[in-house]
């Protein structure tokens, strides 16, 4: 029985992008230094490159730009270069911090003097159509009706009574619909008769889109009503015939 023998072949992982720029440089005979004049690329990052401290590097399409110079420098293919720094950046840095990286690198909002005016336009517009929303709404609205006195279902022991409230300016008053007078900033004060018992009056606005706005007030009224004394009414009655019998 024969066994055959297979010869089992190792496959090679790519160098390093560090290891490829070292070498390719040192060929070359150059110094670090000597390459930074050259392609005006600061040594340091130079050196990150080479050493892959891809951490000591700064943003991604800043550092493309040094490889790019470098690689063109070294006589390498620059977008080989590129690919495989990529392919490192990424198992290195991870997908966290080239999101990272990349919200950092682009703002979300630009401050630009177009964009001023047009908030600025945004913005009037706006006053504009809110203060002619409001006028709108305060004409076709119903007025505004407060009684300040009295209070509904007050109990009072006269005849009489005022009725005080305030309205917007150029609106009509009437109470029970007799017209009431207003002053310049709309405040009305009414006295008014009192039957025994409840009275009711009601408080009617009306301004100049007949837009109404009614409230009723309710009075008690505890009070005994004077009626004419018999004595006096006898009285006259005697004085009268008396003046008929003398004639």
């Amino acid at each position: 029985m024969e066994f055959t023998h297979r010869t089992i072949r190792k496959i090679k992982s790519p160098r390093p992008l560090g290891e490829i720029l070292k070498n390719a440089r040192k060929k070359k005979e150059l110094t670090l230094e000597q390459a930074e004049e050259e392609t005006k690329v600061r040594a340091r990052y130079l050196e990150s490159l080479e050493e892959g401290k891809l951490d000591d590097l700064p943003e991604t399409v800043y550092t493309i730009g040094f490889l790019t110079k470098y690689a063109e420098f070294l006589g390498l293919d620059k977008e080989n270069m590129i690919a495989q720094f990529n392919q490192e950046r990424g198992r290195v840095c991870g997908p966290s911090r080239l999101m990272v990286e990349r919200r950092i690198k682009e703002p979300i909002l630009q401050i630009t003097p177009k964009l001023i005016v047009i908030v600025v336009i945004i913005l009037a517009l706006a006053g504009i159509l809110g203060y002619i929303g409001f006028s709108v709404r305060g004409l076709t609205a119903p007025p505004n009706l407060e009684i300040a006195s009295p209070t509904s279902s007050q109990i009072v022991t006269s005849d009489e009574v005022e009725i005080i409230g305030k309205t917007d300016e150029g609106v009509t008053i009437t109470i029970n619909n007799q017209p009431v007078t207003l002053d310049k900033t709309g405040n009305f004060r009414q006295a008014v008769k009192l039957n025994p018992g409840l009275n009711s009056f009601e408080i009617r606005a009306i301004n100049s889109l007949k837009k109404e706005n009614v409230k009723v007030v309710k009075v008690l009224a505890e009070f005994t009503e004077v009626q004419p004394s018999a004595t006096n009414s006898s009285g006259g009655l005697e004085k009268e015939t008396q003046d008929v019998t003398d004639q």
